[in-house]
């Protein structure tokens, strides 16, 4: 016999809490994030903190009894969203922001409420359906054939690693110590990772050196790969950049997919952030030959107005990805495909899988493609017009302009200080919360970096932005105008 507890009961469904609770709790969410949309432009672009600080004021005991939500609500709105940056804020400029149109956000809020499992057919054929079509259109955007395939990821983390493992499932198990994979100097950090998850040795990782303009040409590929064929290795993939996050820069991928497909190379073109740039005209021309990838990441929660997470991989040869990911034990025998069903669990990592597509599929229809085209040729013109500013109000370009991103650097009197300010730059705007740069290392100088993909961003922010780095180089520090990060707890009722 089971033993109960009294209190607990088994012939009705365990108590909640009340409609009426339920509703006034969304109804202040609601109205919160839409005081956030309507207000963000106003906004500080956030807080950060100390452990020390936020130890005491969060790290609490779970509690056995319900909190009133306006308690939990203020606690949230004070200490959890009050210390944490608004990367979808209009002058949030650092590394590659997040900045979601509302309907993704709809589509986000149907898909929590929603809760549909998003792995296999039987469960999900709708959701399923949805994703397969979103996949379409990326194929069709990105040039690649109606029988390549593909899914979406968590991010461009998760999409880089899927893809070498379908590269490395491509060899025969005994060549794979003698594997080589190039890369070049702009990757983004997940392709190392990435590489060490699925067996490789440092030494098995070739960086080809980049060259003035940080992208890496054909002939520095050539030469590393005929240097290890001579040596007895066995050159199998390369990684090439569609939009660097250090530079914006794009590899010349015609001509590595030339040398890619003569030496029997795996080419994989990481786009996660500059994908979007196919929607001009300026970032067709840009990104010619990626068409010829064997495959491509791209994430739609960087320059496509999503919110996070949302990621993506396609890969060009059908059925592959099923081969190195599908596997059906006993417990999931009923949910083996028939006929043209689609498991998408089958291609990737992860089993369990929310709706990942419906808030790009929400999206695209509610705002139109056009909106998203306008979004990317907005910001190749923010980023050209933010390269004119810099250079008159005196910083240097250390990186012209690439897609949606400049980097420059303040060089003061002694030059032997501008790594010390320019370090501050990024210091003082943060401390006054009215911008958000970030910096990086480029030809062994610390150089700030704007990147804009943020469709609230207008040229009146740019030169706020410019003018309050200016400030901090005269006046050593920019003055905060903002009283706190984020509007208050506002109504009691539901809205």
């Amino acid at each position: 016999m089971i033993a109960v507890s009294r209190t607990l009961s088994l012939d009705r469904p365990l108590d909640q809490l009340t409609p009426d609770e339920l509703q006034h709790a969304a109804g202040a969410i609601v109205r919160w994030a839409f005081a956030q949309h309507e207000t963000l432009s106003s906004q500080s672009v956030g807080n950060t903190a100390e452990p020390a600080e936020l130890k005491p004021l969060l790290d609490l005991p779970a509690p056995d009894r319900p909190i009133p939500f306006e308690d939990i609500f203020r606690c949230f709105n004070n200490h959890v969203a009050g210390h944490a940056l608004r990367l979808n804020h209009p002058r949030f400029l650092a590394f590659v922001p997040g900045a979601p149109s509302f309907p993704s956000i709809l589509g986000d809020w149907l898909t929590a409420a929603a809760n549909f499992f998003g792995g296999v057919w039987l469960e999900a054929a709708g959701p399923t359906q949805v994703e397969l079509t979103v996949i379409n259109w990326f194929k069709d955007w990105l040039g690649f054939p109606p029988s390549a395939e593909g899914l979406l990821t968590s991010g461009g983390s998760e999409a880089n690693l899927t893809a070498l493992v379908v590269a490395r499932d491509a060899v025969p198990p005994e060549e794979r110590s003698r594997h080589v994979l190039y890369v070049g100097e702009q990757r983004h950090w997940s392709i190392d990772r990435a590489a060490r998850i699925v067996g490789l040795l440092p030494q098995q990782i070739c960086v080809i050196p980049g060259a003035d303009d940080v992208c890496t040409h054909a002939d520095a590929l050539m030469d590393a790969i005929a240097a290890d064929r001579e040596a007895g290795l066995l050159p199998w993939a390369f990684v090439a950049n569609a939009g660097a996050t250090n530079t914006g820069s794009v590899d010349p991928l015609d001509e590595l997919a030339e040398v890619c497909q003569r030496e029997k190379l795996w080419l994989h073109v990481d786009a996660a952030y500059g994908w979007a740039a196919i929607l001009t005209d300026e970032g067709k021309q840009k990104l010619r030959g990626i068409e010829r990838a064997d495959s491509i990441t791209f994430d739609p929660h960087k320059w496509f107005a999503q919110t996070f997470e949302a990621g993506g991989l396609l890969v060009r040869r059908g059925g592959v990805l099923a081969d190195s990911f599908a596997m059906r034990p006993d417990y999931l025998q009923d949910t083996a495909p028939e006929h043209d069903e689609i498991n998408v669990a089958d291609r990737g990592v992860a089993l369990t899988r929310r709706f990942r597509a419906l808030k790009i599929w929400l999206s695209v229809q509610m705002l139109g493609l056009d909106w998203y085209r306008d979004l990317a040729e907005r910001c190749l013109r923010l980023a050209e017009y933010a390269e004119v500013k810099l250079r008159e109000a005196g910083f240097e370009i250390v990186h012209p302009r690439q897609l949606s991103i400049v980097c420059f650097r303040w060089v003061p009197d002694d030059p032997e200080k501008a790594d010390e300010v320019n370090r501050r730059i990024v210091h003082e705007l943060l401390e006054g919360g009215q911008a958000f740069l970030s910096s990086t290392m480029l030809f062994g100088k610390v150089t700030l970096r704007i990147c804009f993909i943020n469709w609230r961003t207008t040229t009146a922010d740019v030169d706020q932005v410019i003018a309050l780095m200016r400030a901090v180089v005269t006046d050593g520090q920019v003055e905060s105008t903002f009283l706190t990060s984020s509007p208050p707890l506002q109504g009691r009722g539901p809205g």
